[in-house]
């Protein structure tokens, strides 16, 4: 019978970013996202991850850095919580 691993969520999800190949991480630390804004933090400061970090001010200019780095062709990702997805809310349509 296999055995089970237990991992923390915020570390589950840097595996997952890595293993997509993201090239830009652009969030804001909002609760309870903290510490998967952290911990791709250091995967980046590490060379774990081989993307661009991008620390920004809001939510709005999280989404905002997504945005064009897609748009210029970069796999992106962001992670927010249910505030701050209504503060990236007019960037979202663009």
């Amino acid at each position: 019978m296999a055995t089970r691993k237990g991992i923390e969520v915020s570390v589950a999800i840097g595996e997952a970013v890595t293993l997509a190949n993201t090239d830009v991480v652009a969030a804001y630390p909002i609760t309870p996202q903290t510490h998967i804004v952290e911990h791709l933090a250091e995967l980046v400061a590490n060379g774990e991850l081989d993307a661009e970090f991008i620390p920004v001010e809001s939510e709005h200019s999280a989404m905002s850095a997504c945005l064009g780095s897609a748009a210029a062709g970069a796999r992106t990702f962001t992670a927010t919580a249910g505030q701050g997805l209504e503060l990236m809310h007019e960037v979202l349509y663009v």
